[in-house]
């Protein structure tokens, strides 16, 4: 390292420490100006017409203080906000991926739990053919028995047609959903697609026009997913949460 660079940068550094040097001095008066004007207001009377010039004058004093003060933190303030905000640009350049990153799992994760809940209820309705199957060709059955003259039998397909009819309508596979650590699952509704024209002004004493698709999935989510409403068609999700 030369000569002269050595010398530059004793220059630097002597000529960064005294503006600091002041600013440290400014503060330091500016603090005792105003912990002086605190204590003469603390002990301030009012006891004549003079006193209260007195006191107004001061007041303004007061206020003339107040924006010395201001007009010293301001830069600092505004360098401060501006460092601030660059760090917080930084982190969120830094989040977005991983935002991005989280909200492509949680679809893939969420259509992969619709696509199991579909298998389900194709299970059910499968289950439930069969069964109204059974028990029609048990009614025919308990019909032919009758015809032959045999009411025990024909009484007893008759019940087991009953009951495969009940069957049909009360039938229930349950699928247990996946589980994952730090997973969990809920049940949700989103919108797919809105007809203006149709959907009514105001439903259930919520105003949905303009289409407000916010206060029409608040409705969908009262309803439990049971509500029809003109011009909104909506589909089941899964809401996918992700803890640490």
């Amino acid at each position: 390292m030369s000569a002269n660079t050595l010398t530059l940068e004793k220059e630097s550094v002597v000529a960064v420490l005294p503006a600091q040097s002041k600013k440290q001095d400014v503060e330091l008066s500016l603090s005792r100006n105003v912990t002086t004007i605190e204590f003469e207001a603390l002990a301030c009377v009012i006891e004549s017409d003079g006193d209260y010039t007195a006191a107004a004058e001061f007041g303004r004093k007061v206020k003339k203080a107040a924006s010395e003060v201001t007009e010293f933190f301001k830069p600092m303030k505004e360098a401060a906000y501006k460092a601030h905000k660059a760090i917080c640009d930084r982190e969120k350049a830094m989040l977005l991926p991983l935002s991005r990153s989280e909200a492509a799992l949680k679809k893939a994760m969420g259509a992969y739990t619709q696509k199991k809940e579909r298998e389900r209820l194709k299970a059910e309705e499968e289950a439930r053919r069969i069964a109204q199957e059974e028990a029609e060709q048990r009614l025919a059955d308990a019909i032919a028995l009758e015809g032959a003259g045999d009411k025990d039998a024909a009484n007893s397909a008759l019940i087991d047609a009953q009951m495969a009819d009940n069957m049909s309508k009360h039938v229930c596979i349950p699928v247990a959903s996946p589980k994952a650590e730090g997973i969990s699952t809920a049940k949700d509704w989103e919108v797919t697609s809105v007809d203006n024209a149709a959907v009514p002004v105001e439903l259930n004493g919520i105003m949905l026009r303009p289409v407000d698709e916010k206060a029409v999935i608040r409705l969908i989510r009262a309803s439990k997913g049971t509500i029809r409403i003109p011009g909104i068609v909506y589909s089941e999700v899964s809401k996918i949460s992700i803890r640490k």
